[in-house]
């Protein structure tokens, strides 16, 4: 075992010792020093004279690290999201958010952006300067829809049948749905819609400001640790401790997204009481009464004859899509390859009627619950959408762009150079962006809806020739090349084990090996029956994940101990060249350049972290009104939001058409479907002036884009074809 290194000592031996000198100078290339081969040792020297041990920190300095970093660092990560008594799930959260930071915040940005957008869908339904409907009005109504449609977008799908256009159409009715009566009870969908949300209110997690107070604690500590640093410039050890702190500010932007992105205190009860309003609007559609009294309250309304066509539809998958359609809460990054429910419905809507009304688009209300409850439905509940390019970017920027302020502080710290430091935060960040990038990959090359195009051909043409049509799934879940390998594993553990078997247990080695033969066959059973999505998971993604875990608190820890207090941190050996050492800069640092470096790279550090925190608190205020219990306190949540719109529209305008702009480069380039796509803008004032030439052109295309009795036919018998099995494959 290494002996300890004391630098100080080695310092005082080695400067004015000619002989020393002579043997170990060092005159090769150095930077934001003078070349001085008097103070200046290579690395050999270094561990001829010092050792190969650690400098390690006095108790002082190690417990001031603590105090700065350590404990804000774990208090913020007691505020994160937990579940209650679910300890496995618990750990694996932990190391999802700190092993692979840039995915968990990929999703969760992805779950603020939709309920964003419910956000703005409430507020432009009804006038800006107009008086504040009551609590039994249609505009509480819809309010009540959209916060449903938010917390639904938290629970994974039942695999298989999720994916049909059926499935979101029974979601539309269930959420925005008002006449129909369900079926079993005195109730209307809409009161009973009404009871859950308020329900869903209630239950709400609480405990923001506890994530408040623990976000300023980690700021309250960077401040000091800043303070520190260029109070005593050139102290090496304060600079290095000031890294830790901006290479980890990304932590509290993850960590102060919860307060948006928030769950409910029992997600299972809650994913119950979906379900079971779910099965509810399933069974009454099924009734044929029901459903023709549902149906007659929209005879008079002009897309009267595709909402019956398409309600039938819904009403022949129901018996398929009752029964635990939400299965597992998936909200706030803890599970992979989730897309949710909400934004397939959300831009659909705004398709077909909402961004084309703008302002006080719910003026016309049973003509836009229709168009709601209709809307297009061009893909059904997309799984993988190019749309969360925005959310991956900012994602990599707010983790990357952090930790580069700590990169650039440790490494223009003498001795300058790619060294322990600065390597450790470089090998972290790596990691987690081929983490990201990993699972975008299998997400987008598994996802169902890749391969629709090509499935819709194949159910055409095994309607005519009557052969079984390939599950959905199938093509995401291939792995004849995964199960002989498998099978070759098993083959090679079954040998080895038998004839380890027989060299130490000669007595009863056959009855031995046959039992050992039949629990590993088992376990390799097991095993070929996962997909391709759950072998990346299990055996890559969150092995890998718990390593990068494990890899920060290394790094962390080295930095509180002193653990990176050697020869080889100190030479900055990880870098091209020979290592060198300065030991009149290896404590404290003269050189008037490295204050500059450490300006730039704390000012990007605390840049972006103040973006981050900023948007989120925006974000916050302008969704607050959808979750607030009372309707009093929520609608002046709502006029406050508003106000807030309205005096900073002028700076939201430039990045909205820039937005746009992409989109419809995007669009042009063939890059993303649905080039019609419409999206609304926040405005104060309604600009929607209908012409009736025009609706009654929309009108009369519509009704010619009715599906004929053939048509009907062909879609019923192909979308069946193979369905029992799409609703037992497991899915994706």
């Amino acid at each position: 075992m290494p002996q300890p290194t004391n630098f100080t000592q080695c310092a005082a031996e080695y400067l004015g010792n000619a002989s020393l000198i002579a043997k170990w100078n060092y005159t090769g290339p150095v930077r934001l020093v003078q070349p001085d081969p008097s103070t200046q040792i290579t690395y050999a020297g270094c561990k001829a004279l010092c050792g190969t041990g650690n400098d390690w920190y006095p108790w002082s300095i190690s417990s001031g690290f603590i105090t700065t970093w350590v404990l804000p660092l774990l208090g913020n990560l007691l505020q994160a999201p937990f579940e209650s008594n679910a300890f496995w799930r618990t750990v694996k959260l932990v190391a999802r958010y700190l092993g692979s930071p840039m995915a968990g915040l990929t999703y969760i940005l992805w779950n603020i952006e939709v309920s964003g957008k419910c956000a703005l869908f409430v507020d432009m339904a009804i006038p800006y300067d107009g008086p504040v409907p009551d609590e039994n009005s249609d505009f509480a109504s819809i309010r009540d829809s959209f916060y449903l449609l938010m917390n639904i977008n938290q629970y994974g799908m039942k695999p298989g049948i999720s994916l049909t256009k059926e499935a979101e159409g029974l979601l539309r009715i269930m959420l925005f749905g008002k006449d129909l009566r369900l079926l079993g009870s005195k109730k209307s969908l809409n009161a009973a819609r009404r009871k859950l949300v308020r329900e869903l209110r209630s239950n709400r997690r609480r405990g923001v400001v506890p994530v408040f107070i623990s976000t300023l604690w980690f700021l309250f500590s960077l401040a000091i640790s800043i303070q520190s640093a260029f109070g005593y410039l050139g102290d090496n050890a304060q600079a290095h401790d000031l890294a830790v702190g901006l290479f980890m500010s990304w932590f509290p932007i993850l960590i102060l997204c919860s307060i948006v992105d928030r769950n409910p205190a029992a997600a299972d009860d809650i994913q119950r009481k979906i379900n079971k309003l779910v099965d509810q609007v399933c069974n009454s559609l099924q009734d044929d009464a029901i459903r023709d009294e549902f149906i007659s309250s929209f005879r008079d309304l002009p897309e009267s004859q595709r909402m019956t066509y398409w309600v039938h539809k819904i009403a022949f998958r129901a018996e398929h899509i009752k029964g635990d359609f939400f299965q597992n809460f998936a909200g706030q990054g803890r599970v992979r390859f989730h897309y949710g429910a909400a934004y397939a419905i959300l831009i659909d809507i705004e398709k077909a009627y909402v961004a084309e009304h703008g302002r006080n688009w719910l003026s016309q209300e049973r003509e836009a619950r229709a168009s709601l409850v209709l809307g297009q439905v061009d893909q059904g509940l997309v799984w993988f959408d190019g749309r969360l390019l925005w959310q991956i970017v900012s994602a990599v920027v707010c983790v990357a762009g952090t930790s580069i302020g700590a990169f650039i502080l440790s490494f223009f710290t003498p001795t300058v150079g790619l060294s322990c430091r600065s390597g450790s935060y470089l090998i972290f960040n790596v990691i987690a962006l081929a983490l990201l990038m990993i699972e975008l990959a299998v997400w987008m090359c598994t996802s169902p809806n890749r391969q629709q195009s090509e499935r819709q051909v194949d159910i055409l043409s095994a309607s005519q020739t009557g052969r079984q049509v390939q599950d959905p799934t199938a093509v995401s879940t291939k792995k004849s090349f995964f199960t002989q390998f498998l099978w070759l594993i098993e083959r090679l553990v079954i040998k080895t084990l038998m004839v380890i078997m027989n060299l130490f247990f000669p007595k009863n080695s056959r009855n031995r090996s046959r039992k050992a033969e039949a629990v590993i066959t088992r376990h390799f059973e097991a095993i070929q029956q996962l997909t391709l999505r759950n072998y990346v998971e299990r055996y890559f993604l969150t092995p890998a994940e718990v390593i990068n875990t494990v890899w920060l608190v290394y790094m962390i820890m080295s930095q509180a101990l002193g653990a990176f207090n050697n020869c080889v941190c100190k030479t900055r050996m990880w870098g091209s060249g020979a290592g060198y050492l300065d030991f009149t800069q290896w404590d404290y640092s003269n050189s008037s350049l490295v204050g500059r470096y450490w300006i730039i790279g704390t000012t990007i550090s605390c840049s972006l972290m103040g973006i981050g925190m900023i948007y989120i608190l925006i974000e916050w205020c302008l969704q607050s009104h959808l979750s607030t219990e009372d309707y009093a306190d929520a609608m002046r949540g709502l006029q406050n939001a508003r106000r807030f719109r309205r005096y900073t529209y002028w700076s939201r305008y430039p990045a909205s058409i820039l937005v746009l702009g992409i989109n419809h480069v995007m669009s042009a380039l063939r890059m993303r479907s649905g080039s019609q796509r419409r999206t609304l803008l926040w405005t104060k004032d309604s600009q929607y002036q209908p012409k009736v030439g025009e609706t009654l052109l929309r009108i009369s295309t519509r009704m010619h884009r009715l599906p004929l009795q053939e048509e009907i036919g062909v879609d019923g018998e192909a979308t069946n074809l193979g369905f029992v099995d799409e609703v037992k494959n497991e899915g994706v």
